[in-house]
């Protein structure tokens, strides 16, 4: 055991206490709802924390890519792979997956599900598939008016079975309080209603249906049709998460611990950590992060490796000083690094590899 002043820097530390009250909320929400919970692994990348996910009672995860998925079968039987599944050498990976562990996929598009299909074709086995529908963030998807055609044509590819379909509502990231998160919630559910009945006309049976968004998930109830939900950025929470009005500054379980390396009398305070730590990714009124316990520091621009934070009041901070930063967003910050430290109170009890850091493939 030691104390945190004991760390180099930058590090990145998670607060126990907060990561298990967070999974386990998490968790009694999707209990409530009467839905399973299959939490996104994108975020922490962790498998010391999927662990604890599965524990809780996850019924799987789900992960951004292939690399992911094969990392984490080292916990989990039961992986879906949120994103298309393009190229010869990406499906002769979920070949050998799928000999390990049960797997579904996304599919979005007939060019792509045709693709996957004479593949499998060649290994004899079936597929289970998640349609990607398209609820408003406009990335991929397949429209409300595209859907029916769309599964008539995943119908006649005998080895592929189509359990339902799923989305991730990332428009509420771009939502300024609870309320406009709440609207996106309303509107997003009904979309999905209508998904689910083009789907019952097509297959004559209920889908799986998977919504997927930390800042909605909360807000998931037992009349909202869904089976499962999929957030991931919960189990850390981060500074869209606080400004939204979704998560309170107290539940960020992840802060990266940095170092004053200058001081200047016009108000810039320089640390340790710039984009090679914290990534780019800016909130627009909280800046790089929320620096915790200094409201009078605005985190306000990046470099390689400096950060420079503003303050009218230069004369509190000395070059040394200790500084813990609430990311502007955590995902791509975990990805940056190696290892988690894992804090109780003051005191470093653990460290986790970050395992499937650098999966990108």
């Amino acid at each position: 055991m030691s104390c945190i002043s004991e760390l180099d820097t930058p590090s990145l530390m998670v607060d126990l206490n907060r990561l298990d009250l967070n999974i386990r909320g998490m968790q009694q929400v999707a209990e409530a709802a009467r839905v399973r919970l299959r939490p996104h692994v994108k975020t922490h990348k962790s498998l010391a924390i999927a662990k604890k996910q599965l524990e809780a009672g996850a019924t799987g995860i789900t992960c951004a890519k292939i690399s992911e998925a094969e990392m984490m079968s080292a916990v989990s039987d039961d992986v879906f792979i949120a994103f298309p599944i393009v190229g010869e050498a990406k499906l002769s990976r979920l070949d050998k997956l799928s000999e390990k562990v049960r797997t579904r996929i996304s599919v979005e598009s007939e060019e792509g599900a045709r693709s996957l299909s004479e593949h499998i074709q060649r290994s004899g086995r079936v597929q289970e598939v998640m349609v990607k529908a398209e609820t408003g963030l406009r990335r991929t998807g397949v429209a409300i008016e595209e859907f029916g055609a769309f599964l008539q044509a995943l119908s006649r590819m005998r080895n592929l079975h189509v359990a339902g379909f799923f989305t991730h509502e990332g428009q509420a990231y771009g939502c300024e309080t609870r309320s406009e998160i709440e609207d996106v919630h309303a509107e997003v559910t009904e979309i999905l209603s209508r998904f689910g009945e083009v789907f019952v006309q097509t297959f004559d049976r209920e889908p799986e249906i998977s919504p997927g968004c930390t800042l909605t998930a909360r807000l998931a109830t037992r009349r909202d049709g869904i089976t499962e939900m999929r957030p991931g950025m919960y189990v850390f929470a981060d500074t869209k998460c606080v400004s939204s009005g979704m998560y309170a500054e107290e539940e960020c379980a992840l802060t990266v611990l940095v170092r004053i390396v200058s001081v200047k009398p016009d108000g810039r305070v320089v640390v340790d950590g710039g984009s090679k730590t914290f990534a780019m990714d800016r909130h627009p009124l909280r800046g790089h992060g929320i620096v915790t316990g200094h409201p009078d520091l605005f985190f306000d621009r990046l470099s390689e490796e400096h950060g420079v934070m503003l303050t009218e009041c230069p004369v509190k901070y000395r070059v040394g000083d200790l500084l813990e930063v609430i990311p502007a967003h955590v995902c791509p910050v975990v990805n940056l690094h190696s290892v988690l430290n894992v804090r109780d109170g003051d005191n470093i009890v653990d460290k986790w590899t970050i395992d499937a850091r650098g999966c990108v493939t």
